[in-house]
């Protein structure tokens, strides 16, 4: 496993473990191991807890692994909806992106004499 995957595993691992009991136990215990035995135990990780949850330092890979935690276990179902059509519209985006870049290099190549 990737490096910085173990480290974010630490990470999130020390992160759910200052959630307050019913939110902790709504993350599948299998995920929650998942987490633990794959974690860096090598890494140190700590939380400042005289700065704000936003501003606390973690690697891209951890807020990525917390973002899928809250939209699949910890928010509401009008949040998770919300989140769903969020994502839709990015995905879209994207897809019309590769289209124009597509259809970009299309013309770049028809319109080529060799």
């Amino acid at each position: 496993m990737q490096e910085n995957y173990r480290n974010a595993f630490t990470e999130v691992y020390e992160i759910i473990n200052y959630l307050e009991e019913e939110e902790y136990n709504k993350i599948p215990e299998k995920v929650r191991k998942i987490i633990e035995e794959n974690r860096n135990k090598d890494y140190e990780y700590y939380i400042n807890e005289n700065i704000p949850f936003e501003e606390q330092k973690m690697l891209p890979e951890t807020k990525a692994i917390l973002f899928n935690f809250f939209r699949d276990y910890l928010c509401t179902e009008k949040q998770r909806e919300k989140i769903k059509k969020v994502q839709q519209i990015e995905r879209f985006k994207i897809e019309e992106e590769k289209r124009k870049k597509a259809k970009y290099m299309d013309e770049v190549f028809k319109n080529k004499k060799y």
